[in-house]
């Protein structure tokens, strides 16, 4: 374009608006990450809670009936007498292995270091809280019993394994028998029986998922 003095000046053509960009959104068909986490959490608190209760109700039970004084009621002796004794000869069957000299009568094993197997001796604390914490877990209770049923006899043979260790603590250093006794055997089944039930966990979380 020119003017009157001839000079050019170049105009600008005017630009085209640009088109919008449209996103079509889809509606939503399934439930989003955030609803389902906060949809799940309700669910496992309730069940939490439930495991809790359970457990706490079956180790109660359990407890109040192993210490439960039937003497009280006419009973002539300890009601867990032959159980006892039976330990006692698990353990002493074990020893006699390696000791000719063991001897056992009744819940006495009789040795180089005599000893007795009386309650607490048989780790029922830790078999109890084993028990009741595979019963109280929420799933099928064919895999419950038979968790209670592999796991149980395994921590039992431990604690016989326990006992014959002791004895050997007694006739060799003595003088740390109520130390092994008292502290560094007891810890060392409260860590077996829960590396115990969470294989078992593992175990039946997968049956139920």
């Amino acid at each position: 374009m020119h003017d009157r003095r001839g000079r050019t000046h170049a105009l600008d053509s005017p630009q085209a608006p640009s088109n919008p960009v449209c996103t079509l959104v889809k509606p939503s068909t399934g439930t989003s990450p955030e609803a389902a986490l906060s949809l799940s959490e309700p669910i496992a608190a309730r069940q939490g809670a439930r495991f809790a209760l359970e457990y706490a109700l079956i180790a109660g039970a359990l407890f109040a009936v192993y210490a439960f004084p039937f003497e009280l009621l006419g009973a002539k002796h300890d009601w867990l007498e032959g159980y006892l004794a039976a330990y006692a000869r698990l353990a002493g069957g074990v020893l006699g292995v390696f000791d000719a000299g063991i001897l056992v009568m009744g819940t006495h094993i009789e040795g180089r270091f005599p000893m007795e197997i009386v309650r607490n001796c048989d780790a029922i604390e830790v078999n109890i809280l084993f028990v009741s914490a595979v019963l109280a877990f929420p799933a099928p209770w064919r895999r419950r019993v038979l968790a209670v049923a592999l796991g149980l006899p395994a921590l039992v043979l431990l604690n016989v394994l326990r006992i014959c260790a002791l004895y050997a603590v007694g006739v060799h250093a003595p003088q740390l028998f109520e130390v092994a006794h008292e502290q560094v055997f007891p810890l060392l089944l409260v860590i077996a029986a829960a590396l115990a039930f969470l294989r078992c966990a593992r175990y039946l979380r997968a049956d139920a998922a």
